[in-house]
């Protein structure tokens, strides 16, 4: 049977009407269906309602108008309703049974829930139902078993669909590496085009796999609503969906047994490495390489062999052993005869994960021959790096001074065309070389899925014709310029100055000076307007900069690099920026822009030169897909609560809830509070997150992102839920700081928040000194502005700053209250309260504290435990460190332990002078460990808390 024929007869046989009829005792659901419920209740209880169970944390989603419908009406009601909604379900199966290629098929399944619920609401409205619409709406979220409600119809129907067309086999693909390739980045565009690339070289395989076994093959990514997947379907997309990077490096589809993987896998890898070296090809033709340099095999080689494209498979049946103890108890529950081979999913999915990472490993990379290395990745060979010349009727490698003078020579030839994309000293490698022409690929590919079809020769001919055309990302500096100087927000406090009713930032000041020469910058294409007693005196100095600017940035584009002043030290200083020979800033007088720049210094402050990288990752997400962690009771998602006795396992349809549930995440969720924070998104795959940031907004921006994260429900659509939980790392650094040594720090940092107990953000902040501070915290410290609150203190300067640097904890005595009793006065000392008329306040800034304390990250090391007289012995040292975890790090799966009120409580008694008469988190350090070792901890807590003031303070958040 055609594919498409086959999944329109499943969808009659499953449908709402089909399911609502089994309720009645008058039709009985296939036995492959009832397979895919998470557990079979054999005793069904009389329902009162229907609802959706969150597939993770079981939380309620209630269908109210159907449920008020059903169970209020009578059997004659029932069985209407029943037929007008399988009237509406023949409309959509003859529509899926019409289509006549896979495309076609493709697009009807990908506006499905829409469609079904226009037949719905037309076919209730013409019989007269009342709440024809929001019935309509939850019938396409119906669930797919309403006694156990953990996942919806449609989820099912692709799991079922595939599986009932006879044996199957689950299809593991993964393409890496994946870090490295990303990290190889000197400008955000490096970065961003490194995340992008493998996004699209991913999809290539889903296309292939979709192409082949239609789109409800895949599993993970699930297909639905996908940008990608829609753009090569050919329908009109917002292009800053297409933007975000948002593939996994790993899919999982369901396909036939008899498939053969090995020409599959075959046809895969030639789709990937094929584009790549198309990609290459072109590259190469735009940037007129072979003017300059020989073009080698091992070029091709390195592009080809770079990345380990691998597929394997499992056959979907039962094992003779189960190793998975959840498992096996899952097993051991459910009544004889019923397990069957889809019920051995999660093991079968482990064992093909745990293959696939090995076989992976096991890729061949091509040998680099020796010579002159790439400066951008320093792993492969550059383009001419071992060039060989003739000398004296000798033939010789080339030397640094060789290779040197033919980049410079391309360099100048880019330039006079007035392209710009290979800097000063650099020289690139066949890969790097494709990732730095790849934005140039994107702004034709955006318009045109098709363009990866297309040969080489083509896609220069088309990209020289759009020259001009480049996908752009704000550069590091004018992330850095979006934070409002501390002279601009006292402007705009006292009514002095503002830019579109905002505090006026550097960046404002770079956008119009930029539209003053071009009619579009970064999307942008009105101009700032600036009001405010002292506009017009900030504008006549704005209009003196811009005629200073104007021929720089006419020759060489606008760059916000050129407000910092060790920039416009002389020509060479500037030409360093660009990129460029000094020769090409004659008639530039710098002289001219540094004072008509230092005017305006004089107005709104010193231009910001640190920004932020924000990093995160959901946490346990393996655990998650295998079923071993954050899962509940099985009974816990029944209609009707139970207890089973055995978690519930991962099955292909939780996989595709949890996974489509991801992709709404990072299409929909995170790309809207970056565009709210004014961040610039790299990458927002499924739980990954990367983002630049200016300094002030990096916190507000990583708190709601995981608190979307953590969401339940949105309208009829499942989060992560509550008992999920996210780790970041945010790093504040110095404009200069190459991207390739920013990347991994940020990655350390989200590391180390992991490391930490997860649920939590690390935080680092490198100084162009050299100073790198860093501190672990918990995602409360961000709940209820406490911390907002208390920096809003400091700067009205009822705290004094020197409280933060002045804090010598390493004096104090290894005691907790004697600890507690020296943070009072240290805080106390430092502030600037009447303590009668303001106790109030005294009390809430003392509690904001100790709430930062609280939730502030320190573990033990080996040195503290050497220093101590008579010390426990260091082998305890692990077992320690989970104690405090169990003390001090949040988990979501036990919520209500950490409570402001209880800090506010022991703020008071200190206030008073009174003896705290509750338990705080140091008291049970003490009983859990030593009161000694819990001395140590609460220490390292204050110190940590002011390394993190300092760096809030000095980031500017809360200002």
């Amino acid at each position: 049977m055609i594919l498409w024929n086959s999944y329109a007869q499943a969808l009659l046989e499953v449908a709402p009407s089909r399911i609502l009829a089994s309720l009645l005792g008058e039709y009985e659901l296939p036995e492959k269906w009832r397979h895919l419920s998470s557990y079979p209740v054999t005793e069904r209880p009389g329902l009162e309602k229907f609802v959706l169970k969150h597939p993770i944390s079981a939380v309620e989603k209630p269908l109210e108008k159907l449920s008020n419908f059903w169970f209020n009406a009578s059997e004659e009601e029932r069985r209407h309703f029943i037929e007008t909604l399988r009237k509406a379900e023949e409309s959509i199966a003859r529509k899926i049974e019409s289509a006549d290629s896979m495309e076609k098929f493709a697009r009807l399944w990908n506006d499905l829930p829409e469609k079904l619920e226009e037949e719905y609401q037309k076919a209730l409205e013409g019989e007269g139902f009342e709440n024809a619409r929001d019935i309509a709406g939850e019938l396409v979220h119906f669930p797919a078993d309403p006694y156990v409600p953990d996942h919806d119809w449609l989820s099912r129907l692709d799991v079922y669909a595939r599986l009932r067309d006879g044996n199957a086999r689950l299809l593991r693909f993964k393409l890496s590496p994946v870090q490295g390739f990303i990290a190889n980045a000197r400008t955000e565009r490096d970065l961003w085009a490194g995340s992008h690339i493998l996004s699209l070289l991913t999809y290539l395989a889903i296309s292939e796999l979709w192409r082949s076994f239609g789109p409800h093959a895949l599993v993970i990514p699930h297909l639905r609503d996908q940008p990608f997947f829609e753009h090569e379907l050919g329908k009109e997309l917002d292009e800053r969906e297409l933007q975000i990077a948002n593939m996994p490096n790993k899919v999982l589809a369901i396909v036939p047994a008899d498939e053969d993987v090995e020409s599959l896998g075959e046809k895969i890898e030639d789709s990937i490495r094929g584009f790549l070296e198309k990609l290459f090809r072109a590259a190469w033709e735009f940037y007129g390489m072979g003017e300059f340099f020989e073009k080698k095999d091992v070029y091709d080689l390195t592009v080809r062999k770079y990345f380990s494209i691998t597929v394997e498979t499992v056959p979907l049946t039962k094992l003779d052993g189960i190793i998975e103890e959840s498992l096996k108890a899952y097993l051991e529950t459910l009544p004889d005869n019923f397990e069957s081979e889809v019920h051995h999913y999660p093991e079968l999915f482990t064992l093909l994960d745990q293959y696939t990472d090995f076989s992976s490993v096991r890729h061949d990379r091509s040998e680099q021959p020796g010579g002159f290395r790439c400066t951008l990745c320093g792993e492969n060979l550059a383009i001419g790096g071992n060039d060989k010349y003739e000398k004296d009727g000798r033939v010789e490698y080339v030397k640094y001074k060789h290779v040197t003078e033919k980049w410079n020579d391309l360099r100048e030839r880019l330039w006079a065309r007035k392209i710009y994309d290979i800097k000063e000293k650099e020289r690139l490698c066949p890969l790097c070389l494709t990732k730095r022409f790849y934005p140039r690929f994107y702004v034709l590919w955006v318009k045109n899925y098709p363009m990866v079809g297309k040969d080489a020769s083509e896609i220069k001919a088309m990209a020289e014709g759009k020259k001009k055309e480049l996908k752009r990302f704000r550069s590091v500096s004018e992330v850095a310029l979006r934070r409002p100087t501390a002279e601009a927000l006292k402007r705009f406090e006292n009514g002095e100055l503002k830019a579109n009713e905002k505090p006026v930032t550097w960046y404002d000041v770079f956008l119009y000076l930029a539209l003053d020469v071009f009619p579009e910058w970064r999307d942008e294409f009105r101009k700032p307007t600036f009001t405010g007693d002292k506009a017009k005196e900030f504008t006549d100095k704005l209009r003196e900069l811009s005629e200073a600017l104007r021929l720089l940035f006419e020759r060489l584009a606008p760059n916000a690099e050129v407000f910092y002043v060790e920039s416009l030290t002389d020509k060479e200083a500037l030409a360093k920026v660009y990129g460029v020979n000094v020769d090409k800033l004659k008639d530039i007088d710098v002289s001219a822009i540094a004072r008509a720049l230092k005017e305006l210094v004089t107005f709104i402050g010193e231009p910001p030169k640190y920004y932020a990288i924000l990093k995160m990752d959901g946490d346990n997400m393996g655990k998650v897909l295998s079923g071993s962690k954050a899962v509940k009771d099985v009974g816990e998602y029944f209609a009707r609560e139970s207890t089973i006795g055995a978690n519930r396992p991962a099955t292909p349809v939780i996989h595709t809830t949890i996974t489509r549930s991801l992709s709404e995440f990072a299409v929909k969720h995170v790309s809207a509070v970056s565009e709210t924070h004014d961040a610039e998104l790299l990458y927002a795959g499924g739980d990954d997150v990367l983002a630049l940031s200016s300094t002030d907004e990096a916190f507000g921006l990583a708190y709601e992102v995981q608190g979307e994260f953590t969401e339940d429900w949105v309208g009829y659509e499942p989060l992560q839920g509550e008992t999920r939980s996210m780790s970041g790392g945010i790093l504040i650094t110095y404009y200069k700081e190459p991207l390739y040594t920013a990347v991994p720090g940020v990655n350390g940092l989200e590391h180390l928040a992991k490391e930490s107990g997860r649920n939590g953000l690390a935080i680092g902040y490198r100084k162009h000194s050299g100073a790198f501070y860093r501190v672990a915290v918990n995602w409360e410290l961000f709940k209820g502005g406490y911390y907002s609150s208390l920096l809003r203190e400091f700067k009205r300067e009822k705290i004094s700053r020197k409280l933060i640097y002045e804090l010598d904890t390493v004096t104090w005595p290894n005691e907790p209250r004697a600890v507690l009793n020296l943070l009072k006065y240290e805080f106390l000392r430092h502030s600037n309260y009447d303590k009668k008329k303001e106790r109030e306040g005294l009390i809430e800034a003392l509690a904001n504290f100790l709430w930062l304390v609280r939730n502030v990250r320190a573990f033990l090391t080996k040195e503290d435990l050497r220093g101590m007289e008579n010390g426990p012995d260091e082998s305890r040292l692990e077992e320690f460190n989970e104690e405090i975890k169990e003390v001090i790090v949040s988990d979501p799966e036990k919520p209500g332990r950490f409570r402001w009120e209880d800090i506010k409580a022991l703020a008071e008694e200190l206030i008073d002078g009174e003896e705290p008469h509750g338990e705080a988190w140091f008291d049970e350090l003490s009983k859990r460990l030593s009161s000694e070792l819990a001395g140590v901890v609460f220490k390292k807590q204050v110190h940590g808390a002011a390394t993190l003031l300092k760096i809030l303070l000095e980031a500017g958040v809360g200002a």
